[in-house]
């Protein structure tokens, strides 16, 4: 079930009016029961697949608790978690890589088999690891029950497409049960309206075209044409996935829970280092905590940081798919972090207001990190390539489509509002607040929002990190 259908709409009205009428201490329960009724929903026997790896790495929790050689127990578990990842994920990959060299050497290629790879794979795998790894170093304490483990992993909000949650966050408000509040429920009912409007206006309906007309038939159309839909895929993908979590974290706050930020205006960075903390941050806080430092991060000197950063975002890229592409567009990203170290050598602490200096910056990396999704989103190397091509060598001189273009300054304009709005909130709450029309106001911009959700969710699309 996707978020932006209405199947999932009477699936969540459900599950959220059943969750405010039964005893608070039977809230979870429920949770978990609809957490893995959703997930029955798209291919039943990979529920089996979860819940062995659920009961498999619970198993090794417990025991990793009471052996004098816990490191054993922590290994096997990220072996098994990993493994499974890498069998569903990148098995097919890994042969179609070796196929040529066998064929040439051995005259036998062997054969690919195609796997459909189970729903938030990726995501249910760095959580179970993270919280392995959290109870090793004695972070945290482990689930008290395999029930209480399987509702952290399995939570139905943040299941397919994150946040990864980590388990210092997020099982003690389980073991509070969540608290449903006012305030919370308002801030849910925003995010999940503020959800739909970036995901079904803006990615699917406004820019998704224009994009997957260029990346379908990579340097045909004119210049012009390519640099709009460069730009347009960039606001796609970022109005897709933020809204997705956007709708996670509502529905997580109408349900009694706070789900992490998982984006925060990433085109507004000045510079690679800031951009990965403010895009994916969870992401980019587990490939931190769990591979980087764990490879040397910056306590070796610079060799041994650089090389941690390129491994990392090499990784980080494959993460993403099995394919080259997403390897070439994380090492890439590593070697822009690469650069900026050595030039930066001790980074400074985000800056907010804008200073007239950073807006050149901005727009540089902007344009860099533009280019670079390029090779996330090309199908092939080939059709990347042709597309670089087209923009270097084509003409800017012909006609500008009007209306893409018109869409891209209108995102540019709403990514600014997000950071004026989030920087302003309490401010904002608060003029609303002593405004006796303050109420009005509110519930008819949330009734605007909604009405243009409703109105473009027609051409509703799977959400792109769903592949992943």
């Amino acid at each position: 079930m996707l978020f932006n259908t209405a199947q999932f709409a009477v699936f969540f009205v459900v599950v959220l009016l059943v969750h405010r009428a039964v005893p608070s201490g039977a809230r979870n329960t429920w949770l978990l029961m609809c957490s893995l009724a959703f997930y029955t929903v798209w291919i039943p026997a990979y529920l089996l697949l979860l819940l062995f790896e659920i009961s498999a790495n619970f198993l090794l929790l417990r025991r990793m608790q009471r052996s004098p050689r816990p490191w054993i127990y922590l290994r096997i578990s990220v072996a098994f978690t990993l493994g499974s990842l890498a069998f569903f994920k990148y098995a097919a990959f890994l042969i179609e890589s070796v196929a040529p060299m066998s064929g040439a050497l051995f005259g036998v290629s062997p054969p690919v088999v195609d796997i459909l790879l189970p729903l938030g794979i990726s995501f249910y795998s760095f959580q179970m690891i993270a919280l392995q790894v959290d109870v090793y170093r004695g972070a945290i304490e482990p689930p008290r029950s395999l029930a209480r483990y399987t509702l952290f992993i399995a939570f139905f909000p943040q299941l397919i497409a994150g946040p990864i949650l980590r388990g210092a966050e997020f099982l003690p408000q389980l073991e509070r049960g969540g608290v449903v509040e006012p305030t919370r429920t308002r801030r849910g009912v925003w995010l999940i309206a503020c959800g739909l409007l970036k995901k079904l206006v803006f990615g699917d309906f406004l820019l998704a075209r224009v994009s997957e007309a260029v990346f379908e038939f990579p340097g045909v159309a004119p210049a012009s044409v390519h640099l709009i839909a460069i730009y347009s895929f960039a606001f796609q993908i970022y109005f897709d996935f933020s809204g997705y979590t956007d709708m996670a974290r509502g529905m997580g706050c109408l349900l009694g829970f706070d789900l992490p930020l998982n984006f925060r205006e990433p085109y507004l960075s000045r510079n690679p280092a800031e951009f990965w903390r403010r895009w994916h941050m969870t992401l980019s806080l587990w490939l931190r905590d769990y591979l980087y430092i764990p490879l040397g991060g910056n306590r070796h000197g610079p060799g041994r940081m650089y090389a941690a950063l390129l491994v990392t975002m090499l990784l980080g890229g494959l993460w993403h798919g099995a394919a080259w592409n997403f390897v070439i567009w994380g090492g890439m990203h590593g070697l822009l972090l690469v650069v900026h170290r050595s030039v930066v050598r001790r980074p400074r602490g985000e800056r907010e207001p804008f200073t007239l200096g950073d807006i050149a910056r901005v727009v540089l990396f902007f344009h860099a990190t533009c280019v670079l999704w390029i090779f996330f989103r090309a199908a092939t190397f080939e059709g990347a390539w042709k597309i670089l091509v087209r923009l270097c060598t084509g003409s800017y001189l012909g006609d500008w489509p009007l209306l893409p273009t018109l869409v891209v300054v209108a995102c540019v304009a709403l990514h600014v509002l997000e950071r004026l709005v989030r920087t302003n909130l309490p401010a904002i709450r608060s003029a609303l607040a002593r405004n006796p029309a303050g109420a009005a106001i509110e519930g008819l911009a949330l009734g605007a929002v909604a009405a243009l959700a409703a109105a473009a969710s027609g051409v509703a699309s799977e959400f792109i990190y769903f592949q992943f």
